[in-house]
């Protein structure tokens, strides 16, 4: 009986860890967001749209990359819808409810492009099958996307004599963004063992902690710009994530193995994710804000989808 106590104290000790880990890592994460933004006389939602996202979801990238050589490219595909729904309907919206999300101009039409994609992503799965080339395109279509925001937003002049600031802040923002997923690494693997010991069920844990987990990092960046009253990073760094969920995620995984698509991800996850990403959208073109009514649909729809995980009725491999 001693070593299960024994367990359990180091247990409660390396959620901690990962806590402060979280909670430090995003504070060091937002600030340098905000100091490249300027360095580069650009929105913070910008920074957050490209470089805050990337930072959060290159690991997510490299595991699905992974899975998908291992043979489980449909873990890629489960993770990367997942955490794009959860990211919204989830995370956004409890942002938004601690405090209304105005955020710059440029959102609105970058959310809309989140949707294109999704839906694009959504009509390759049609077949039951995300093929090498249906990859490719996804991962083309990224690159055009970065392609864009350089030739519309940036302007190299400005950061001209600043190179070694930006060039610091960069690699502060990369490494605080590896502080933040070590430190949700961290609680999540230790409230999963923990709640075990507690004798809760494995779906609780499974819907809760795990399928949360993967967008723990995008859940401290989001809480913590929203607290510091920097709502383009919370908001950017969330529609960043999503595309390159949708496009690297799904894009790369397909490529080294073609994905076969269940049902499930078709029929449900992916249409809702898709009503999730059209409410923000149009949210976003109405008064370029994510507010508590928005948050408060947004979190209506995430509690009926978990309720259908709970039930059995929707799968996501991972």
């Amino acid at each position: 009986m001693e070593p299960k106590v024994g367990g359990k104290m180091i247990e409660i000790v390396i959620f901690v860890v990962g806590l402060i880990l979280l909670i430090k890592g995003s504070d060091i994460f937002v600030e340098a967001a905000t100091r490249i933004a300027k360095a580069f006389g650009v929105s913070e939602f910008l920074i957050a749209l490209v470089l805050a996202s990337i930072a959060t979801t290159l690991p997510e990238v490299t595991v699905s990359a992974i899975s998908s050589y291992k043979g489980n490219s449909g873990i890629a595909l489960g993770n990367a819808v997942g955490s794009a729904l959860a990211n919204i309907a989830l995370i956004l919206a409890v942002s938004a409810m601690i405090m209304p999300l105005k955020v710059d101009k440029i959102a609105s039409e970058n959310s809309l492009i989140m949707l294109g994609v999704s839906l694009y992503a959504w009509l390759l799965m049609a077949d039951g099958v995300i093929s090498r080339i249906d990859g490719m395109t996804l991962i083309i279509l990224y690159f055009i996307f970065l392609g864009y925001l350089y030739k519309k937003h940036v302007t190299l002049e400005e950061i001209e004599g600043n190179n070694g600031s930006v060039a610091k802040e960069i690699l502060i923002l990369f490494l605080s963004g590896g502080m933040v997923i070590a430190g949700a690494e961290l609680v999540v693997d230790s409230a999963v063992k923990i709640a075990r010991a507690m004798g809760i069920p494995e779906v609780v844990i499974g819907v809760t902690l795990v399928s949360i987990g993967t967008s723990l990092p995008e859940l401290a960046n989001s809480l913590t710009a929203t607290l510091k009253k920097i709502p383009n990073v919370s908001v950017g760094n969330i529609i960043g994530a999503n595309i390159l969920d949708i496009l690297m995620v799904i894009g790369i995984a397909s490529v080294i193995r073609p994905i076969i698509v269940d049902k499930s991800i078709t029929r449900v996850v992916m249409p809702i994710t898709l009503i999730v990403m059209l409410v923000l959208t149009v949210s976003l073109f109405r008064n370029h804000k994510v507010g508590r009514k928005t948050a408060t649909v947004l979190l209506g729809i995430y509690t009926y989808f978990l309720y259908l995980l709970i039930q059995g009725k929707v799968y996501i491999p991972g």
